[in-house]
């Protein structure tokens, strides 16, 4: 008697324990709870590696030449003001639709990014330009984060350890493909990235034939371009 007694008991606990096990994996708050701990922790993390990121590019920005980025800064500028004179001309649309599929991206898509960063279609080639060359990680949120910080594209560059030589030639090659003057390929101009001596040394080189607008020689000493 005792045994059977023993066996309903443990039957019993046995069906009670499930019961609430199942009420558990069936409570919305609880699994909510669990999945918005989950999302927290993911959220946080990609938080911190972004601070990182903007952090690295800050500490490289540092080391920029005075000399050499104010010369980058300068033909970016221009390159910058004559793809917006020309979109102001032949439709901002019209320009982004040329250049769009350099990037892997849509006309619409890269007005809609001018139009959030309140930025000219020149300066949104430039950012696209400088990230799709970057090992850096880094987005467009954060690079125009960076601008109304303060931080001028040559420092924006050698923050993202990308040869200053190198990025006047490459933006003024997708400038071309905005402006009608050259034909999309799909491939954004190339930057290669480099030490911070060979960087500020390019730009040195970009600053000391600041005057001349011809091919990639005149960008920068040792400066290469590749598509």
């Amino acid at each position: 008697m005792k045994a059977i007694q023993g066996v309903l008991l443990g039957g019993v606990l046995v069906v009670a324990f499930l019961g609430v096990a199942s009420a558990q994996s069936s409570d919305p708050a609880m699994s909510g709870s669990a999945s918005s701990s989950v999302q927290s922790s993911t959220t946080a993390e990609g938080q911190a590696g972004t601070d990182a990121s903007l952090q690295a590019i800050r500490d490289r920005a540092k080391h920029a030449s005075s000399k050499g980025r104010a010369a980058v800064d300068k033909k970016l500028t221009k390159i910058s003001g004559d793809i917006d004179t020309q979109a102001d001309a032949k439709g901002k649309a019209t320009a982004a639709g040329r250049v769009a599929p350099e990037f892997g991206m849509t006309g619409e898509a890269l007005v809609a990014e001018s139009d959030k960063f309140g930025a000219g279609l020149g300066e949104v080639v430039i950012a696209h330009t400088l990230m799709a060359n970057s090992k850096t990680t880094v987005t467009m949120d954060q690079i125009f984060a960076l601008r109304k910080d303060g931080m001028g594209w040559g420092q924006i560059a050698q923050g993202m350890n990308l040869r200053l030589g190198e990025v006047v030639s490459a933006v003024r090659s997708e400038g071309k493909v905005a402006q009608g003057t050259a034909k999309a390929d799909g491939k954004t101009a190339m930057i290669h990235s480099g030490s911070t001596q060979a960087s500020t040394h390019a730009g040195m080189g970009a600053g000391v034939k600041a005057g001349n607008t011809g091919a990639a020689g005149s960008v920068g000493v040792g400066a290469k371009v590749g598509k």
